[in-house]
């Protein structure tokens, strides 16, 4: 999720102490604060490319060390300021909350973050979402709440997440019926769509070609729309590109960023040489995919260049 969002949930957070989400609280500022932290590593971006960025964007920083980190140095400043009326324990509490609220949102959508050792995602919520929203800015407009909002909100946030969990369940459900009437092999993978929450986006792994489409629950309701529509389709043409693809640093790179990847043999103008194109399936915006590479070869697997394309092909970083 945004920074922005981010920080509107780790303010909602803070009402749960009884306390008015006010700029004189430095419960309130702490847990959004807080909740905003983890993203301090765009700094990757200042200081390398962006494909250091996506390598290490969503990771040590969203761990639980670096979250009590920032939650201690946050509330440590916070200290410093006259907040007399509360304590050093109350602020670093309500600040970790934030913090650790971020790490929960970014697991919960299909880029996923580190609270440990590994990368967790759960694929059900978009980076924006509007119902987790309303809720924050009842919690923070509404300065008087009582047991009953605070039980209500919890109660709808947990329906609601429920509700997108079998969502997504759904759409797999039906995506591996609908490829297994043509396929012997079917793998699936659901992701929210970028800008519709209602709408899912899918990635079809099959023996013999790669899918891209999206899945509109809305139309198994209104019967005016196909539900499933394939958006591209990818014949796979010789699975030892993507074999010798996963044993390069590139390659290595790429696939622990995507599990969703396409190999592409592109006609290359010089004799001899092979152009294969990496596509990372799971975002498609305007006709096009978001993070793709391009690796040259000769007729013998020796590596002539190796490119990243993040988040456009017009970006060329090599690897």
């Amino acid at each position: 999720m945004d920074p922005l969002t981010h920080g509107l949930v780790g303010a909602a957070i803070s009402a749960f102490s009884g306390n008015p989400v006010a700029l004189d609280n430095p419960l309130a500022i702490g847990a959004m604060l807080g909740a905003m932290s983890p993203d301090l590593d765009f700094v990757v971006k200042l200081f390398k490319d962006d494909a250091k960025y996506l390598e290490h964007h969503r990771g040590a920083t969203h761990t639980l060390p670096y979250l009590i980190g920032f939650s201690v140095v946050i509330a440590t400043a916070l200290s410093i300021l006259p907040f007399h009326e509360f304590s050093f324990i109350q602020i670093l509490l309500w600040t970790f909350l934030g913090a650790l609220s971020h790490t929960g949102l970014d697991i919960m959508n299909s880029y996923g973050a580190k609270l440990f050792k590994r990368k967790l995602k759960l694929s059900i919520l978009t980076l924006y979402d509007p119902i987790i929203t309303l809720v924050g800015f009842h919690l923070i407009l509404n300065r008087a709440n009582t047991i009953i909002d605070y039980a209500g909100s919890i109660v709808l946030v947990g329906a609601y997440l429920y509700l997108r969990y079998a969502m997504k369940r759904v759409a797999e459900k039906q995506l591996i019926k609908h490829f297994e009437l043509s396929h012997e092999h079917v793998e699936i993978h659901v992701i929210p769509a970028l800008k519709a929450f209602y709408k899912w986006d899918f990635v079809a792994h099959t023996d013999t070609h790669d899918y891209v489409g999206q899945y509109n629950s809305w139309c198994s309701l209104v019967s005016r729309c196909p539900v499933i529509r394939v958006n591209n389709t990818f014949e796979i043409n010789d699975s030892i590109y993507m074999s010798f693809f996963r044993t390069t640093l590139i390659g290595e790179k790429f696939s622990n960023f995507s599990p969703n990847l396409h190999v592409k043999v592109i006609p290359s103008e010089v004799e001899g040489q092979i152009t294969l194109r990496i596509v990372d399936l799971r975002y498609y915006i305007k006709k096009d995919f978001l993070h793709q590479a391009t690796l040259v070869i000769d007729q013998e697997f020796n590596i002539i260049s190796s490119l990243l394309h993040p988040y456009s092909l017009n970006k060329a970083i090599p690897i």
